[in-house]
């Protein structure tokens, strides 16, 4: 997936795919240097990466649904993205709690990446709260905990621990509150 933005008025060329070579994590070429990058954890506003073996903790800000400012060890970065591709990165940036907005994919629980459903802890009819667990996913080796990315009431379920998932795909539809 290539990515266009400018940080801070500095602009940068991303390219980002999975590693292969190890199955864990991501591999992306910012403005021509290789960095690995891996979730560690994500929530509907913030994300933990490993990039580099270094630990950062990311949170992200939106007006008007786009992504505008993500902090970072204090410090506030201004973050205009574009990317031919929008709706995959839309889904992608939804997925792990740092999306530009639109319409229902704030509402609905999108598969961050492809993996396998350990188990489901939410039905149809059930309330919950911004960032409650309503999923486990399993990936790249590792049990990720999936949040609600918003207040609600559960609408559907579309899938059952066993099921693969890719990414962008809708697991859990929830009507907001």
């Amino acid at each position: 997936m290539k990515i266009i933005t400018d940080i801070n008025d500095e602009h940068f060329d991303i390219d980002i795919h999975v590693d292969t070579a190890t199955e864990e994590g991501f591999l992306a070429t910012v403005n021509g240097r290789q960095v690995h990058m891996r979730i560690i954890e994500h929530k509907p506003t913030s994300l933990t990466l490993s990039i580099d073996g270094h630990v950062g903790f990311y949170e992200f800000r939106k007006d008007k649904g786009r992504l505008v400012e993500v902090i970072h060890a204090n410090r506030s970065f201004r973050s205009d993205m574009k990317n031919p591709q929008q709706d995959s990165l839309e889904k992608l940036l939804e997925a792990m709690g740092a999306g530009m907005g639109g319409g229902s994919a704030e509402t609905n629980v999108v598969a961050p990446m492809p993996g396998k459903v350990l188990g489901v802890s939410c039905k149809p009819g059930e309330k919950v709260e911004l960032g409650q667990i309503v999923l486990v996913l399993e990936a790249m080796k590792m049990e990720n905990e999936i949040g609600s990315v918003c207040e609600g009431t559960v609408r559907k379920v579309n899938i059952k621990a066993g099921d693969t998932v890719a990414v962008g795909d809708v697991l859990i539809e929830v009507d907001p509150q």
